[in-house]
């Protein structure tokens, strides 16, 4: 019995010890609480963050498949390519945008000009779009042609834009109240110089993470030859600007001249002390002079990109605007830009005012700037001119003493 007795004593205590070696070596695996956290850290790392915006523009001047274009489109087996053939001469992949004046309603009317080529109204066919689609990212339509066809024809216009994905921008009323164009109707619904279209973008992240995005910028345009928009079409820009990072567009200034009027640079220097990035200009049909304006970029004319006027060696020329820049996450919440941005591509109307309800820091953008001489000459197709051409629209822009004036 005492034997049996110290067996039962001598199988519990190595039961006690086997247990108290197994908790001493649960403990021993046992990660600390520095060790814990690193696990988790590890298993669930922070998303990535969005450390800056990068993209290329291209801003092109006066746009046209209308008149003695399309009778050469029409001829040609090109058909509505032809007007766009040339263009990969630009190179359009190196760019997330193109911009450009269209200065012409689209819609099914036909074309509105006599054998001898006086013109009533202006109109380019809608078959063109898709061909167009594939280099622009957004027109304006702030110039004096875009409401040749009425107030039907600029809705018209705007539904084939809207139908090959092409964002638009400005209207060809000079003034909110404006009743004396008796093509373009007084239409409330109608009367914003200022538009959100949104661009692509390129978002480094702080993982070295590259994707394309979106970002929503403010573009206004508005016409006039011989005056400047009203007050209430200004203050738009000044409203735009203060929230938005804002690129001003006009279609101004008297046709043909070499150089700028004292009107049009009191008018865009004003813009530029209202905040906007730039001012890129057209509708003198012939590529003026620039200038840097407290650091900042003035054309006053681009001239004519894609037009039908060939009468002298000056009209089939313009200077494309390639516009960098770069957005910091430093200057802004580039996340919620984003989403601002994917927002306004779906809803266009309430854009604005979401970007002002929203209340975020307006980014901080940094620009550099080129220009590349384009020629249409000989045959109304576009393309990046020779040598000859680009050191001629150099001096014309006055480009060096412009860039040097720049804010770095």
């Amino acid at each position: 019995m005492k034997v049996f007795r110290r067996i039962v004593v001598a199988i519990l205590a190595v039961a006690a010890l086997t247990a108290a070696t197994c908790v001493v070596i649960s403990n021993l695996n046992k990660p600390t609480e520095t060790e814990q956290s690193a696990v988790e850290t590890k298993e669930t790392p922070p998303d990535p963050k969005i450390t800056q915006f990068d993209a290329k523009y291209l801003f092109v001047g006066t746009t046209f498949w209308g008149r003695n274009t399309n009778k050469s489109a029409r001829a040609s087996e090109l058909g509505v390519k032809y007007p766009f053939s040339q263009l990969n001469t630009l190179g359009r992949e190196n760019y997330q945008a193109w911009i450009g004046g269209l200065e012409c309603p689209v819609t099914d009317a036909g074309h509105n000009y006599t054998e001898e080529d006086k013109i009533f109204k202006f109109n380019c066919d809608p078959d063109y779009l898709p061909e167009a689609a594939k280099y622009f990212t957004a027109f304006l339509l702030g110039n004096n042609h875009a409401g040749n066809q009425g107030l039907e024809g600029m809705r018209t216009t705007r539904k084939y834009l809207e139908q090959n994905n092409i964002q638009y921008f400005g209207t060809p009323k000079r003034t909110a109240a404006d009743t004396n164009d008796t093509e373009y109707r007084n239409d409330e619904s109608d009367i914003s110089n200022c538009d959100i279209v949104v661009l692509p973008v390129k978002a480094t992240y702080d993982n070295g993470e590259v994707k394309d995005l979106s970002f929503p910028f403010g573009f206004c345009s508005a016409h006039g030859v011989y005056g400047v928009p009203g007050e209430d079409f200004q203050q738009n820009i000044k409203n735009y600007a203060a929230v938005v990072p804002t690129i001003a567009m006009p279609h101004m200034g008297v046709e043909y001249q070499k150089s700028h009027d004292t009107l049009r640079q009191n008018l865009y220097r004003r813009l530029i002390d209202y905040g906007v990035e730039s001012v890129i200009a057209d509708h003198p049909h012939t590529v003026q002079d620039s200038e840097a304006y407290k650091g900042k970029l003035i054309v006053y004319s681009v001239g004519n990109f894609m037009f039908d006027q060939t009468f002298n060696a000056e009209v089939p020329r313009s200077a494309a605007i390639e516009g960098n820049v770069t957005i910091t996450a430093s200057s802004a919440d580039l996340e919620k830009w984003n989403d601002l941005g994917e927002k306004c591509l779906k809803d266009k109307k309430t854009c604005f005012d979401k970007i002002t309800t929203a209340k975020l820091q307006k980014p901080t953008l940094k620009w550099s700037y080129n220009y590349h001489a384009t020629t249409s000459a000989g045959n109304r197709i576009p393309r990046l001119a020779g040598d000859a051409d680009q050191a001629s629209i150099g001096q014309r822009l006055n480009w060096a003493n412009t860039t040097a004036g720049l804010a770095k």
